[in-house]
């Protein structure tokens, strides 16, 4: 592999938007489609994290070979952000899909919570690059304890995007390699 200067990534900016499950990759990344809706403010400190479960090698092997293969189990990720945006959609992605809004206003917190399952995509712009994930289908909740520490920084709901595998796909879910911005 050469090395490629251009294909570095320095986050500027960025979104993360969700839409019906199976919604397509917007052709234009910087420019959704309206069937795409963005989350709202996230952190600017805190951007991306992701991690991983599952993937354990185990070694086959027979009495000739000691090591002959090795089988893998199966993986899943999370992909976290912290959603800075207190409104209502963004409390049901926290609590839960099933959050009911009551009668005065207030969202009620569930005893059984259902995530929110839609498609999702976080864009990242570099200068006049883009990067992107994209996930057909996901399923959004919290991903930590909510926790303020103090009264000089904004508050945040720290939520896990687990990417699922949709219909006969053979993938959760897609990078895009950094792209440069077209001019329109």
């Amino acid at each position: 592999m050469a090395l490629n200067d251009n294909a570095t990534l320095v986050i500027g900016a960025g979104n993360y938007f969700t839409a019906v499950t199976g919604t397509a990759l917007p052709a234009d990344l910087l420019s959704p489609a309206v069937a795409w809706e963005n989350v709202g403010h996230t952190s600017i400190e805190d951007i991306l994290a992701i991690s991983s479960e599952g993937g354990e090698a185990t070694v086959l092997s027979t009495l000739q070979n000691k090591t002959l293969r090795t089988k893998y189990s199966s993986r899943s990720e999370t992909l976290a952000f912290t959603l800075q945006q207190f409104d209502e959609k963004s409390l049901k992605l926290f609590y839960g899909s099933n959050a009911p809004t009551l009668a005065d206003g207030t969202i009620g917190v569930p005893t059984e919570p259902v995530p929110t399952t839609c498609a999702f995509i976080g864009i990242f712009v570099d200068g006049s690059n883009v990067f992107a994930f994209y996930a057909p289908k996901a399923e959004i909740y919290r991903g930590d304890d909510l926790a303020i520490a103090d009264t000089e920084s904004l508050a945040g709901l720290p939520l896990g995007v687990k990417p699922l595998q949709l219909g006969t796909n053979t993938w959760t879910y897609a990078v895009t390699p950094l792209g440069v911005i077209e001019e329109g």
